[in-house]
């Protein structure tokens, strides 16, 4: 070992001892993080290992990292919401997938959206109220 590479894995156990920083060793290397991703060290609060690479986010599509918080992963493409349907990301909370198509509510009559709150479906078709 070098001099400099000796220098920084001192200087990376003071900064663990005074808890500055978090570390984990990485095929033998002391990195800063508290995962490994092949041989680099991260931070599981901020980023992701997506098929060997370190990516921001909490979770992976395909190899590029995304927020499940923000965006869901849809046929292997990063779309924003939490659901698919189809090919197409969406929340939700707004919005359903009736016959594979986004519409407003939070359920289908038939290939249309509704709001269950306010109507309901009545043989196909949707009425204010509760009651057919």
């Amino acid at each position: 070992m070098n001099f400099k590479v000796i220098l920084s894995e001192v200087l990376l156990l003071l900064l663990i001892k005074l808890r500055f920083c978090e570390a984990v060793t990485c095929n033998g290397m002391i990195k800063f993080g508290n995962a490994c991703c092949g041989n680099e060290g991260y931070y599981t609060s901020l980023h992701t290992c997506c098929n060997g690479f370190i990516k921001l986010g909490n979770a992976c599509c395909g190899n590029e990292g995304y927020y499940t918080s923000l965006h869901t992963c849809c046929s292997g493409v990063v779309k924003f919401g939490n659901a698919c349907c189809g090919n197409e990301g969406y929340y939700k909370s707004l919005h359903t997938c009736c016959n594979g198509v986004i519409k407003l509510g939070n359920a289908c009559c038939g290939s249309q959206g509704y709001y269950t709150l306010l109507f309901v479906c009545c043989n196909g078709n949707i009425k204010l109220g509760s009651h057919c």
